[in-house]
């Protein structure tokens, strides 16, 4: 009787060391598959795709923390960022880290097509509101926005107006030239041009876009299509750009600072 109680003691004691004896279970690694971003590509003047690495780029995520519709942003030379979100001229000088509404009592209180412009000459920020249709509201900043001044009626001469453009320029020798090279006021010419129900009207500003009082309409193909346009571009040499919606690709330009327009058209192939 007692050998069979041992025997038993032996046989549980056994069993607990089981599975210490037992072979060990190997974990097998899971080996990482490389996805390609098929999002990501190179291609060529033609659109075909090359074999081509693509540059190494890294984005930042930045919070304005306001409702933006149809959004523009500018940059100074110090850095601070100028993000037009709604009527408010939203700054950041930290590289968007953190974000504050700059205006004051001066600038916009309400918006029905924003805008925004840094110039790249002399820093100004320009704060460009459409009040309903009948003028637009422009406010402008030589401080990086601890300050601002504005013209709540700073449309030109012709009031109702739409889809509100701004830009800065040189000036070039010429009549209108002539004027803002002598003006101590600002250095630059500063453009204004918007929809006028069936035609594209632009202004041309003598004191740093306080007021517009030279300008108008530019006829012509520019008249199709409602008179929408999209950004005006300066040239080093002075030259005006403003692109229209006509169905076939056309520049409209000036090289006297909207004094005279002309166009170019790009081709029907184009």
């Amino acid at each position: 009787m007692r050998a069979k109680a041992l025997m038993l003691c032996f046989f549980v004691a056994t069993l607990s060391l089981s599975g210490c004896f037992g072979a060990e279970e190997v974990e097998k690694e899971e080996q990482e598959v490389t996805v390609t971003d098929q999002r990501i590509f190179v291609t060529d003047g033609t659109g075909a795709s090359v074999g081509v690495a693509p540059i190494e780029m890294e984005f930042t995520f930045s919070d304005v923390g306001e409702t933006g519709k149809e959004p523009s942003i500018g940059i100074t030379s110090s850095g601070c960022m100028f993000f037009i979100a709604m009527e408010k001229p939203m700054r950041s000088c930290d590289a968007g880290e953190s974000w504050i509404d700059s205006k004051d009592i001066t600038q916009a209180p309400f918006t029905s097509d924003p805008y925004g412009w840094v110039d790249p000459v002399t820093d100004r920020v320009f704060n460009i509101h459409m009040m309903g249709l009948e003028s637009t509201w422009i406010g402008w900043s030589d401080n990086d926005g601890e300050s601002w001044m504005g013209n709540p009626h700073d449309s030109g001469t012709t009031p109702l107006n739409d889809h509100i453009k701004l830009a800065t320029g040189p000036w070039v020798d010429g009549a209108y030239g002539l004027v803002g090279q002598l003006n101590p006021t600002y250095e630059t010419a500063v453009y204004f041009c918007f929809n006028k129900l069936v035609g594209i009207s632009c202004f041309t500003s003598f004191d740093g876009g306080a007021t517009f009082e030279v300008g108008g309409d530019i006829v012509g193909l520019a008249s199709t299509n409602g008179g929408l346009h999209g950004a005006i571009t300066t040239a080093p040499d002075g030259t005006v750009y403003v692109t229209p919606r006509v169905p076939t690709p056309t520049l409209i330009l000036s090289k006297d600072n909207g004094l005279n327009w002309e166009e170019r058209t790009m081709g029907e192939d184009a």
